[in-house]
């Protein structure tokens, strides 16, 4: 290891810089084969001691980093026993994974020599906060109290909260702001969901680096993200880009996953036309038939179906998913595309419910659909104060912060900059 860093240590500019260009040609070939990172599957052991309480300090010192690490550990797949841990090296090293319910770790798992990583921490346990550092050797890559995850405590779970934005990786925009006021957000939020154009222009995988992991970094090494597919994303081919960052379920196009009591489903609409539309389809009809029995169901992808943004309806989204929506009962859809934020009043096919109970419902009637594009970008352009809208906030770059608490759900759009609540919506249900 001595060895190693010296080696590094006299590295100069051009060949860092080469270096990084022939990271990235052989991430691309290795994705270009399968839509999947290669994941490592660690043998962990279980420590057992009792959590410690959380930190006031919402982003508290991040301890040790070194330049050995070149994108720093974010999570994935994060469920009630697993959790995968991705990040990257200057070169290829074997690293090591250690975790524990404290500082202390205990459990270790490892990875191969490689620059590309992605150690599966597997045998957790549910509902269960876990700290964990990365190391290559003896040499500490990134350590401290930031650096957690806390496991599904699954259906019995009381509480839990995700925030859903979009469009959010945009050169110059204010997806740190974003970032920042999400970790600052109580109750705090334990995951993400990406609603689509994860980074702009093109979804090129080069762009990812710069405009979403390194702004996310502090964010992301402690809440799953779970992101969606749209349309600038579709610019250049998924495969190498787009599912080349991410390790997630089924094809990574279409997927689902369960947190709590509640059942969450991503899905592709492509540029408007949805992707692999038939399959598609069926899998999602299978797939809520199969989580009936789930609490909540909540659905998130790119291009909103009915909208009164200046994006207008989305005819193929309506025809393709609305009528599942209706015959299975999901509770919320979540889309971006738009860069502003709307909130429709409950919606049965194109007859919007309940308008009365604005903005507490009781057993609602119908699916309430929500854009919440405006993460990093704002748009200019007034939302129509229409019959099927409740809210409309334009110009102003947030986020949503959803709350699930047993039978109630909250949902707030909340201003980047100042923390400021612009909307407010709960949903009951009775019989549950």
């Amino acid at each position: 290891m001595i060895y190693l860093q010296s080696i590094l240590e006299s590295r100069n500019t051009a060949l860092r810089r080469t270096t990084r260009a022939f990271q990235v040609a052989v991430f691309t070939l290795l994705t270009v084969v399968a839509c999947d990172f290669l994941v490592t599957d660690g043998t962990p052991s279980t420590p057992s001691d009792p959590p410690p309480p959380p930190g006031s300090d919402p982003n508290p010192d991040p301890g040790p980093a070194s330049l050995l690490l070149t994108r720093a550990p974010y999570l994935q797949v994060l469920s009630r026993t697993s959790v995968v841990l991705a990040f990257r090296t200057e070169g290829a090293v074997e690293v090591a994974v250690d975790y524990g319910t404290s500082l202390g770790y205990g459990g270790s798992a490892t990875g191969p020599a490689s620059m590309i990583h992605a150690v599966r921490l597997e045998g957790l346990a549910p509902g269960q906060r876990y700290y964990y550092r990365v190391r290559s050797g003896n040499e500490i890559l990134a350590a401290g109290a930031s650096y957690f995850f806390d496991t599904d405590a699954g259906s019995a779970d009381n509480e839990f909260s995700f925030f859903v934005t979009g469009d959010i990786g945009d050169s110059g925009g204010e997806q740190e702001l974003t970032a920042q006021r999400i970790l600052q957000t109580a109750p705090r939020a334990e995951m993400g969901l990406l609603s689509g154009d994860i980074v702009y222009p093109d979804g090129a995988a080069s762009d990812y680096d710069a405009k979403l992991m390194q702004p996310w970094a502090p964010l992301m090494r402690s809440v799953a993200i779970w992101p969606a597919l749209g349309n600038h994303d579709w610019h250049v081919d998924p495969e190498p880009n787009f599912c080349a960052q991410w390790v997630l379920p089924n094809n990574e196009h279409y997927y689902s996953f369960d947190r709590g009591n509640a059942h969450f489903i991503a899905l592709d609409t492509q540029d408007g036309q949805v992707y692999d539309r038939d399959n598609q389809v069926d899998w999602l009809r299978a797939d809520l038939a199969a989580h009936r029995s789930a609490d909540w169901t909540f659905v998130f992808y790119h291009h909103p179906g009915y909208t009164c943004t200046y994006k207008g309806d989305d005819q193929d989204v309506i025809e393709s998913f609305h009528p599942l929506f209706d015959e299975f009962g999901v509770d919320v859809v979540f889309m971006g595309h738009a860069h502003t934020y709307e909130r429709l009043y409950p919606m049965r096919g194109a007859t919007p419910m309940n308008q009365e109970q604005e903005p507490n419902y009781t057993n609602p009637s119908g699916t309430i659909y929500i854009v919440s594009g405006a993460g990093s970008k704002t748009n200019s352009a007034a939302t129509v104060d229409c019959a099927i809208n409740a809210v409309a906030v334009d110009d102003t770059v947030l986020f949503t912060h959803v709350t699930v608490r047993g039978n109630m759900v909250r949902i707030r759009a909340i201003v980047s900059e100042s923390g400021a609540v612009r909307d407010e919506v709960t949903i009951t249900k009775t019989g549950i």
